[in-house]
């Protein structure tokens, strides 16, 4: 594991109760200050150093075209407001918090200055606090652990945050302008309130726009985007497809569908007798959990009885497959020599091979 992963840890809690309530600007602060720090850090205080000129280029942007220093103080000192509940099923404790406690500003050199994480600032962007809170309060370290993201850039968090507010019902709406808009694909003046979406929906222009066309947008962002999801086992979200509305020739709207990836520990009992006998068949665990999100348990032993047989002589003393276990084709009476690569090519290979 790489010393700087920019992992963050993005559970419903974090997404719910923190990232709904922030404007742009102080995700991208979140953003930079997860990107400075070591997530793995045995020896982390919960205190971090911002750099207001690193920050720029984090955003790759210039002093005439982002916030001074003293307004980025000034909207990390709000973050020490902001504030979330927590209920512990396994303590049945409410447990009111905060994400940032302090901010530290020396005169003398106004363009850095430190930031100190609250409790559960440092359980969200620390795992050595997070280990620490789940052996106090009772609780798997995984039931923090299991939303941990490592995507590969700001824009594609914020893309996978929006995507995963819904993935109880595993569909998402917006507009096009507005998923632009909240990624930060188009900037509007703040002098006059700070927040992205107000400002749209008041009917500004954009001072910028990147990426203004459909085409670019798709290809350079969102297809890239919604690729690595899919592929990144680590989320709690899979098999992300999109769909386009048009208004005339204009594509105005975007429909996301997809589906809360399963884990082997919140497998039906069903899914779990699947699993059992998929895995004396010759499959890995990844590869049937993998079928399993894609294909119901009836589906998949539908497609195995209509491909192959098992020994049909087996009690045959007379045969010379007597006490054989193994298994023959339906449609050429071959015996298989290796099941599990014959499931694996042969019935599911137009899923396990996407």
């Amino acid at each position: 594991m790489e010393k700087n992963n920019n992992y963050l840890i993005q559970s419903n809690l974090f997404n719910e109760t923190v990232l709904s309530d922030l404007s742009e600007i102080q995700k991208d602060i979140l953003y930079y200050l997860q990107d400075v720090i070591d997530f793995r850090d045995k020896e982390a205080t919960g205190e971090v150093y911002f750099d207001y000129n690193k920050f720029l280029e984090f955003k790759n942007t210039s002093r005439n075209l982002s916030y001074s220093p003293k307004e980025i103080q000034s909207f990390c000192k709000e973050l020490t407001s902001l504030n979330g509940v927590i209920y512990n099923v396994k303590t049945e404790n409410i447990e009111f918090f905060n994400i940032i406690d302090k901010v530290t500003v020396n005169s003398r050199d106004p363009e850095n200055f430190i930031v100190r994480f609250a409790s559960w600032g440092r359980i969200f962007f620390f795992e050595k606090f997070a280990l620490e809170y789940a052996q106090e309060s009772q609780i798997r370290y995984t039931q923090i652990e299991k939303n941990i993201i490592d995507l590969q850039s700001v824009k594609r968090k914020k893309f996978f945050e929006l995507l995963s507010q819904y993935k109880e019902t595993g569909l998402y709406r917006i507009s096009l302008s507005k998923l632009k808009t909240l990624l930060g694909f188009v900037i509007y003046d703040f002098e006059a309130e700070p927040k992205q979406l107000n400002l749209f929906d008041e009917g500004r222009e954009p001072t910028k726009e990147f990426l203004k066309t459909w085409y670019d947008f798709r290809k350079v962002f969102l297809d890239p985007a919604v690729n690595e999801i899919n592929s990144n086992t680590s989320l709690d979200i899979s098999n992300l497809e999109y769909i386009t509305i048009k208004k005339g020739t204009k594509i105005v709207s975007l429909e996301f569908t997809f589906k809360k990836r399963i884990r082997a520990n919140q497998l039906s009992q069903e899914q779990k007798n699947a699993l059992v006998y998929l895995q004396k068949y010759g499959l890995n665990e990844s590869q049937i959990l993998f079928l399993l999100q894609r294909l119901s348990t009836g589906e998949i032993f539908t497609r195995i009885n209509q491909r192959i047989t098992y020994n049909n002589h087996y009690d045959n003393k007379k045969s010379p497959n007597y006490r054989r276990h193994v298994w023959f084709e339906n449609e050429t009476g071959a015996e298989i020599k290796n099941l599990g690569g014959f499931l694996y090519e042969r019935v599911f290979g137009d899923i396990l091979a996407t």
